[in-house]
């Protein structure tokens, strides 16, 4: 019980989670994270709070983009080149060029550009184990021919006495790299390659504990964008995964490897699913010995049910409680894209009291996006009751005048919540009105 209401309780190996936040800081997290020209995010500063952050709004506002944001600047940071963060195997949205932000004539127009070729700023203060730090990068690209290459890269130890110097900086025409102890002796990479310096993992090991610090932030990051109709219910076979995957693709070797060698993680997993929905009696990644394939088996009211035939609702609240109870992961930023797709409303409170619980004792700095009243509403109580209110933090994302706002957003009482919540999620354009005539003609005149 948590105020004298009872929660959802999650066992994660080692001790029981309540709802209560802690006061204790975390290690690592986002501080803040500034974008320009990507996607609608025009020009965008974001500081999620220590614990949970909440990001609503209506359809099209721009909340997608945000979470992809995240993902992109970690990608920079760790992938080969700029084409495999920003291009096809990039698992978000659209094409590298895509990730540009339009002209308000749209394609076109950025092909017909015959100015500088377009760039995207994307930037992040991160507050690591080993310090607190600025990284930014400028990736760039020529719309006719798709050629990636980054236009400015920097990095910066913050919070130091005196003028710290930064480890990666742009300095006539060139990227100067200095090493730890040795600054006087940098080295020089040329400006537009097609990968970052950060991705090189060449600056590594003494000298350059800096970037292995980011770099390891950065590896840290857990983003999901679940997809429960086709990437969760693709067979596949026993596989060295420590994670369900961005679309929650790897639920299955996910689950058989934490079953083998985490029991009682495993056991964790299985509990916090039948609390969600009591009726599941069961749950097993089957292996099919001829095959060498995984199957999700649940147990349902006495009968069995595959992966592939069992709910989106379920497939995500599986997903959810599995990326919960993770003896892998070394904490870090934990971003989920609208958890509530496809979930029974009677049971969204219940994935709000798991965010809660997750965010309050967990590992993760924790961001979720949504467009859930309920889930909205659950989260702005909670940060009324609790003891600190600044783990907390309620974003309001709205699409206006060609770019995307993100506005925080408190209620002090709970009189006008809903009626505040809901206006918030409408948007007053020709969204509006698509949506009053759904809404007619679903509920009648």
């Amino acid at each position: 019980h948590y105020r004298g209401t009872p929660v959802l309780s999650i066992y994660c190996g080692h001790r029981t989670l309540a709802s209560g936040f802690s006061h204790s800081a975390t290690l690592t997290m986002l501080e803040r994270l500034t974008v320009r020209g990507f996607k609608s995010l025009r020009e965008v500063s974001f500081a999620p709070a220590r614990r949970l952050s909440v990001i609503f709004g209506p359809n099209a506002s721009g909340k997608s983009n945000l979470i992809e944001a995240t993902q992109a600047i970690a990608a920079t940071a760790l992938t080969r080149t700029l084409h495999d963060a920003l291009g096809s195997p990039f698992p978000v949205r659209g094409r590298s060029l895509e990730s540009f932000s339009f002209p308000p004539e749209g394609i076109p127009a950025l092909l017909r550009n015959s100015g500088p070729d377009p760039t995207l700023v994307l930037e992040a203060d991160l507050q690591t184990a080993a310090g607190s730090y600025r990284y930014r990068i400028t990736p760039s690209i020529t719309p006719t021919s798709g050629h990636l290459r980054v236009a400015d890269e920097y990095l910066l130890r913050t919070a130091l006495r005196g003028r710290p110097r930064p480890a990666i900086e742009s300095v006539n025409g060139q990227l100067r790299i200095r090493r730890k102890g040795k600054p006087a002796h940098p080295k020089h990479e040329p400006l537009h390659m097609n990968h970052s310096v950060l991705s090189d993992r060449s600056y590594s090991g003494a000298g350059y504990e800096w970037l292995d610090a980011v770099r390891a932030e950065f590896a840290s990051w857990r983003i999901y964008m679940l997809d429960p109709r086709f990437q969760m219910r693709t067979e596949q076979g026993p596989a060295d995964v420590t994670d369900i995957g961005i679309y929650g693709q790897n639920i299955g070797p996910y689950l058989y490897k934490l079953r083998a060698e985490y029991p009682k993680h495993y056991d964790s997993v299985k509990r916090m699913v039948r609390q969600f929905v009591p009726s599941i009696e069961d749950m097993v990644p089957l292996l099919n010995e001829r095959r060498a394939t995984l199957d999700l088996m649940v147990r349902q009211s006495g009968v069995e049910y595959s992966s592939g035939i069992i709910s989106e609702g379920t497939l995500r609240i599986v997903a959810l409680c599995a990326a919960a109870v993770n003896p892998w992961a070394s904490g870090g930023l934990l971003a989920v894209e609208e958890p509530e797709n496809g979930v029974h409303p009677r049971r969204l409170e219940l994935i709000a009291r798991l965010l809660l619980n997750l965010a309050a004792h967990g590992k993760h700095q924790v961001i979720v996006s949504t467009h859930s009243p309920l889930l909205v509403g659950t989260i702005l109580r909670a940060k009324r009751q609790g003891d600190d209110p600044d783990s907390i933090r309620v974003f309001q994302i709205s699409y206006r005048n060609e770019q995307t706002f993100a506005d925080p957003f408190d209620i002090p009482s709970s009189l006008f919540e809903d009626a505040e919540i809901a206006k918030a999620l409408s948007d007053r354009g020709d969204q509006s009105v698509v949506e009053g005539v759904l809404m007619r003609g679903i509920l009648g005149e």
